[in-house]
């Protein structure tokens, strides 16, 4: 590891800290019964509700294994922790996050030229530095985040990287998981160019919104194509394993979230079954995206399964 990269995780990380601080510290105080960076109106009461309270409650936690998680990042044992766990960690921050950093930039500066303000629908009892606060802080942790998710994956799965998303062996997985994730994406897409009406998912009708939205349904239909796009150079590899880890991590989180962070609690007519849909078909799709992609490696020898780089460190400290 070179000084600066070194360097570059230690920073990414504080930033990951230092960026959760004021929303964590919004929420403990809304906790606390303080009513700072509120509207007078109805909102003010909401926020003693059990569905707010839990909701605050939740939210904090997730910052928080956030911050564990950053640690695992950049300490040696984390390149001990089962695959799997990692994989469900960084999916979660992806799916999550990765829509909040492309989409709130572009749809922001959108919304500011066309309308001249950054109001919302959704955030219409919070004051305007709230919303500043909150998603500036998100989109600035996915940014430390997927810098060390980068450096981690770079370090431990470096030889899956650089043979690039391999489609699924069973047309079957692909034609049933692309359903999904394609009538997820489309669907977004529609959304947000014309608006959610009364079948989409409601409060999200700003500029801002919008574009959120239409990040989420290019990120669906994106991650279900990149695979069968053929990756000459390692960095087309990289950027095709990136574009379907983001698909396929957003069409998996974004349904489920939509549902339990609806406006007003709310809930669209197709919220469920499109969650549903993308969810499972995202999750099917990945897996056998990268069942197929370690196939590929393994056959031109660029990867070496656990269970025989464990038989090879045991046959190299003389266990026979």
């Amino acid at each position: 590891m070179t000084f600066d990269e070194h360097r570059g995780r230690f920073l990414a990380f504080w930033i990951v800290v230092f960026s959760v601080v004021p929303y964590v510290a919004l929420k403990c105080a809304w906790l606390a019964g303080s009513h700072i960076g509120m509207r007078s109106g109805s909102g003010v009461d909401e926020m003693g509700t059990p569905r707010f309270i839990v909701g605050n409650i939740i939210t904090i936690g997730l910052d928080l294994l956030a911050i564990l998680f950053a640690v695992a990042l950049i300490r040696p044992w984390g390149q001990r922790v089962p695959g799997w766990f990692v994989f469900v960690l960084a999916g979660g921050a992806t799916g999550l996050l990765a829509p909040i950093l492309i989409g709130l930039p572009i749809g922001s500066v959108l919304q500011l030229a066309i309308e001249g303000d950054l109001a919302s629908e959704k955030q219409g009892n919070l004051q305007g530095w709230v919303f500043g606060v909150v998603y500036g802080g998100f989109g600035i942790m996915a940014l430390a985040l997927a810098l060390l998710l980068a450096l981690y994956a770079r370090d431990r799965w470096g030889e899956l990287i650089a043979v690039g998303p391999k489609p699924p062996t069973k047309a079957s997985t692909t034609v049933c998981c692309g359903a999904g994730m394609l009538v997820m994406g489309i669907a977004m897409l529609f959304w947000a160019i014309f608006g959610p009406g009364d079948t989409g998912p409601v409060g999200m009708s700003s500029i801002t919104q919008r574009t959120v939205l239409f990040v989420i349904g290019l990120a669906a239909i994106g991650g279900f194509f990149a695979p069968f796009i053929r990756q000459r150079t390692p960095v087309q590899a990289s950027v095709g394993g990136l574009v379907t880890w983001i698909g396929c991590a957003t069409t998996a989180l974004q349904g489920p979230a939509g549902l339990l962070l609806a406006h007003d609690g709310q809930v669209n007519p197709l919220g469920i079954p499109l969650a549903a849909a993308g969810t499972l078909g995202a999750l099917v799709y990945g897996l056998s995206v990268l069942r197929s992609t370690k196939l590929a490696a393994i056959s031109r020898g660029l990867y070496e399964p656990a269970s025989n780089r464990g038989a090879n460190v045991e046959s190299r400290h003389g266990v026979e």
